[in-house]
């Protein structure tokens, strides 16, 4: 179970809750942490089953805090998988609390394809955006400018017709490695 669970982080997103390596943090899970996908408690083949090009965030919790919000469930540790879909349903809700004009242009979380994403001023590629949108929270959020024009996304050719600049300070427990 634990080399699975290298194997996924190290093809995803790892977010831990004190900012350690996820190698580190597997090593202080138990054998069974709890596993959710989404929010929905899974099981090893459901995990084993999603496809890590799906996934945009992992959080892993260590056994002493996963007891606090499980009980004694979580005396293994619990690990955390969101995938993208449910990432830009968490993202585009809440973008639409932050935001009127996006909340008029952006209908769908599918219809965030027209946006260009740039987090302080980094533009966010349509891969990582999802992932990296999700962990702005009421914590570190600061603004949200959304301005309606075309611009060239860096990771395409096509156009994109809005852009939002999203300004939020580094989320706790961040891997240093990660870029913000």
């Amino acid at each position: 179970m634990r080399f699975f669970l290298l194997m996924v982080m190290g093809l995803s997103v790892a977010q831990s809750s004190n900012g350690q390596l996820p190698e580190k943090m597997a090593k202080k899970m138990g054998p069974n942490p709890v596993l959710f996908r989404d929010s929905v408690e899974i099981t090893i083949d459901t995990l084993k089953a999603i496809s890590p090009f799906d996934v945009a965030d992992i959080s892993i919790v260590i056994p002493k805090k996963a007891k606090k919000f499980l009980g004694d469930k979580g005396a293994d540790g619990a690990v955390y998988v969101t995938t993208i879909k449910a990432a830009k349903l968490r993202n585009w809700n809440y973008l639409n609390s932050k935001s009127d004009k996006y909340n008029k242009a952006i209908t769908s979380p599918d219809a965030d394809t027209l946006c260009q994403y740039v987090l302080n001023k980094r533009s966010l590629t349509e891969k990582e955006a999802p992932g990296t949108i999700f962990l702005i929270r009421d914590k570190n959020f600061k603004r949200l400018n959304f301005i309606v024009n075309g611009v060239v996304s860096e990771d395409s050719a096509h156009t994109k017709q809005f852009q939002v600049y999203l300004f939020a300070k580094r989320p706790k427990g961040l891997l240093k490695n990660e870029k913000w």
